[in-house]
């Protein structure tokens, strides 16, 4: 017969908690900009945007590295925020933050490969990720860009614009759309659909780097600073420990290994921590090993095992005290007895007779009581 195979909810639940960790990974991790493809100004690699911060901070900007326990970018105070290639989403709070950010009088540069990150500010403002496009130049069709004389850029890959009415277009070839601007209040949005114009591996190719400082512009001046989103790349330094579990992901991961961990044990049944001590108690007394033998016969309906025990204790007893063999019968040993003590002969006939009929747990104990007294042996004078 085949053995049934016990199914184990906890096994599917890890195995289903692996497949979404997956999902994730390779979701988030393809937003990520694939092939080392940061966007981060921390990144000194050819994915990263460390020398256009070099360049800023070069020409005399002041640069503020956005970070922290949570998204607030008018709260740092910079004029320019450069948002490119988040690899964290952007929650609804944080396109919040960000509208209110614009709308008091800041400058935002979005830059993505892709668009899942940023979909939350993407969607608040009408822009929509098109088709997606290879090696290709466009030519720069707003004055936001002649600030620094930029004409053409050139790109390795992006993604076409789709965007409504209220956006004009910065960024332009054979009819599509790759960068486009829009005002919100006293300030001003700009999306370019590439990160090829900013990161260091594309930055010195046609007029990427003119058109990189040209979206920087107002960035620059006495009281001005440029800013630099690294939370949505991970950067989220807290002094608070509960800060960090509740406001990042790595945070939020290890909460979650840590529910589930106590749900495991807790539903095995595993102990959590050293076993504890058992209650010391006294040590039983041989009555009540008596009465708990007794009663556990009682409850079976066996208890004519302990009452055979004790005619034969007596008979031996009786045999060793008149020194007779222990084979001998009680008949014979009870006249010895009698010749002897006729009382203890009475008294031991009456036990044995009251021992081949059930008793009570009361009675049984006063029959082994009576039992010891009369095989006791007798002092000699």
């Amino acid at each position: 017969m085949r053995r049934r195979l016990r199914f184990d909810p906890l096994y599917a639940l890890a195995g289903f908690l692996l497949l979404v960790v997956v999902v994730l990974a390779i979701f988030v991790g393809t937003n990520a900009q694939s092939q080392g493809r940061s966007g981060s100004a921390l990144d000194g690699t050819s994915g990263g945007t460390a020398r256009f911060r070099g360049l800023v901070e070069g020409l005399g900007a002041e640069t503020v590295i956005v970070q922290g326990d949570r998204f607030s970018p008018r709260d740092t105070g910079v004029s320019v925020l450069f948002m490119l290639g988040a690899t964290e989403f952007v929650s609804d709070a944080d396109a919040v933050a960000v509208k209110t950010f614009l709308q008091g009088g800041g400058t935002l540069v979005l830059a993505t490969d892709l668009g899942l990150a940023e979909s939350a500010v993407l969607r608040t403002y009408g822009v929509g990720m098109g088709e997606g496009t290879s090696a290709a130049r466009f030519d720069a069709s707003s004055v936001i860009a002649a600030t620094a004389g930029a004409a053409q850029i050139s790109i390795d890959r992006g993604r076409i614009l789709t965007l409504s009415d209220r956006w004009s277009p910065v960024l332009r070839s054979e009819g599509r759309t790759l960068a486009a601007m829009t005002r919100d209040g006293a300030g001003t949005l700009i999306v370019v659909g590439s990160l090829a114009p900013f990161i260091n591996q594309f930055l010195s190719v046609a007029d990427n780097g003119r058109f990189a400082l040209s979206l920087a512009a107002a960035g620059f001046g006495s009281g001005r600073s440029i800013g630099f989103d690294e939370y949505h790349h991970g950067a989220h330094p807290s002094a608070e420990l509960m800060a960090v579990l509740e406001r990042t992901w790595l945070g939020r991961a290890m909460l979650l290994a840590g529910a589930l961990v106590f749900v495991y044990l807790w539903w095995s049944g595993r102990r959590f921590g050293a076993p504890l001590p058992a209650d010391p108690r006294p040590p039983r007394s041989s009555l009540e090993y008596i009465r708990g033998f007794a009663g556990l016969l009682r409850r079976s309906g066996r208890d004519e095992i302990a009452r055979e025990r004790l005619r034969r204790d007596l008979r031996l007893g009786l045999a060793t005290r008149y020194g007779l063999d222990p084979a001998t019968p009680l008949d014979r040993i009870l006249v010895t007895a009698e010749a002897d003590d006729p009382l203890i002969a009475v008294e031991a006939r009456a036990t044995d007779a009251a021992l081949a009929s059930r008793l009570r747990d009361n009675e049984l104990l006063r029959t082994v009581a009576r039992i010891e007294r009369l095989v006791a042996k007798k002092e000699r004078p």
